[in-house]
């Protein structure tokens, strides 16, 4: 039976720490996990954009404030921040894809909704 758990809470309270700290636990005992989870990157202090980490060590751009997208790629915006589709694509839609009968109680999936009211 599979189940999930949903992380919630506020800034800097340490969800994406927790994830970090279980996943070690689980990889140290053994147990297969896969997934990822979002981090975010400062500059000068400053939130600009978050990162999508695989649970292999695997980083992308997720998002960044104001950044443009390059030519040819697709623009999704969730307020100030221009979404790196192709980035999430290539990183974490392959561990969603990969989510088997097996193997589907051992995804650890940290999605960030709240991008624009998480700001500090």
């Amino acid at each position: 039976m599979a189940r999930h758990v949903f992380l919630t809470g506020p800034p800097g309270v340490g969800k994406t720490t927790l994830i970090q700290k279980a996943t070690e636990v689980l990889k140290s005992s053994g147990m297969p996990v896969d997934g990822f989870y979002t981090e975010e990157v400062r500059q000068g202090g400053r939130r600009i954009g978050f990162d999508v980490v695989t649970l292999s060590g695997i980083r992308g751009p997720l998002s960044r404030i104001g950044s443009e997208p390059l030519p040819g790629k697709r623009e999704c915006r969730v307020g100030q921040y221009v979404v790196d589709l192709t980035s999430f694509e290539q990183l974490a839609l392959p561990v969603l894809r990969n989510v088997t009968k097996e193997n589907r109680n051992h995804l650890l999936p940290e999605i960030v909704t709240h991008m624009q009211s998480s700001r500090k």
